[in-house]
């Protein structure tokens, strides 16, 4: 792997304590995850977790853009277009999930500065991460349904966590979060302004870090809860979905799919933000709302291992099935944004056919050893 993918750094803090710091850095790309950045980052924590100098870990990105917004698509789509079937694919995602679910479970505090835009694998990243911060670029979505896939890396885990009804509908409509959406549904912990990123870096150095998480957590908020950071976040964008939680909520409390996308596509208020939300579930696969629909189901009853099994195992199926190889191929390859889906509509899709994508896609779950 070109050296240059990722920026690893050790910062020395006072009291001989440092803090390890990873960089996404394929700018060009918006820090979308390769395979050989998912095994280098995991190769680090694994080496990090065992140094006592190493008191916690900052992730970041490069650029003004992105956290991090995605896999590596067109490495996906040439595996699914291989002779020998989509193998590339299904190690990218054990490999990508198991740093995940690594990260959910790693003894010292993991730190995520989203930055501008976190959709895919940088979503996964920020969902495993101790401590969440957001600025004022932060952009998160989840528009795997505009690609034939489903909200993967964990989210199956965090729709439940959610306010009811949330998570349904920002999978079916791929609707954009920003930093006071994330503080106010608990999925970022804190606000920092890129203006004051240097400031930051700079006040981590000055102190010194505890063995102890909740300590070192106390110091990252009175960090970014002093006046010179607050000042700034003040003029952030308010959160849409605070204000809107209601309306969302009357949509989605139904008892199967259909009410809740007739609900949806028959919302008439002139608002851009729901306008977008219609489009984008016009347009997505249909057999992507089934699955997120499963999803939405299924996330009260796993426990974390279970959800990156449940969905390592249907993200195999959609590989060998069709719909996620076509939505690349007309939004990211072609770009003629026509993809031409297995069914036209929601309503047409069949229950063999969404069953195809629950059955066991080997004899083994190569997750199960988590």
């Amino acid at each position: 792997m070109p050296n240059d993918q990722l920026i690893v750094e050790r910062l020395r803090c006072q009291n001989d304590t440092e803090i390890g710091h990873i960089t996404l850095n394929s700018p060009e790309t918006l820090n979308s995850l390769t395979l050989n950045m998912v095994n280098e980052i995991s190769d680090l924590l694994d080496q990090w977790e065992l140094d006592p100098q190493i008191k916690m870990i900052l992730i970041s990105g490069a650029g003004e853009k992105a956290f991090c917004a995605g896999g590596d698509i067109r490495a996906l789509y040439e595996s699914m277009c291989s002779p020998e079937g989509p193998i590339f694919a299904e190690t990218f995602f054990e490999s990508e999930y198991r740093l995940d679910y690594k990260i959910h479970n790693f003894p010292k505090p993991i730190i995520s500065i989203l930055d501008g835009i976190v959709m895919g694998g940088g979503a996964g990243l920020m969902f495993a991460s101790t401590y969440k911060i957001a600025t004022e670029r932060t952009k998160f979505a989840m528009p795997e349904i505009g690609v034939g896939l489903f909200p993967d890396v964990g989210f199956t885990s965090v729709i439940k966590d959610l306010p009811e009804g949330l998570g349904l509908y920002i999978m079916l409509t791929a609707s954009p979060l920003n930093a006071s959406d994330l503080v106010f549904c608990n999925l970022a912990d804190s606000y920092l302004s890129s203006a004051k990123m240097e400031d930051f870096l700079t006040d981590v150095v000055e102190l010194s870090w505890h063995d102890d998480v909740k300590q070192n957590l106390t110091l990252l908020d009175s960090i970014l809860n002093s006046s010179s950071y607050l000042k700034v976040v003040e003029s952030f964008p308010v959160s849409k979905i605070e204000d809107e939680l209601d309306k969302i909520q009357s949509m989605t409390n139904e008892e199967d799919l259909f009410g809740v996308i007739d609900n949806i596509m028959s919302h008439t208020e002139d608002d851009e933000w729901f306008k977008k939300g219609q489009e984008s579930l016009i347009k997505g696969s249909p057999t992507s709302a089934h699955l997120i629909w499963l999803q939405h189901l299924k996330s009260s009853s796993l426990n974390l291992k279970e959800v990156f099994n449940f969905e390592l195992n249907l993200a195999i199926q959609i590989t060998r099935r069709g719909d996620f190889k076509e939505g690349i191929r007309a939004l990211i390859i072609d770009k003629d944004n026509k993809p031409n889906w297995k069914y036209d509509s929601i309503k047409n899709v069949k229950q063999s056919w969404l069953d195809k994508h629950t059955d066991l896609a080997w004899e083994k779950n190569p997750l199960e050893d988590l």
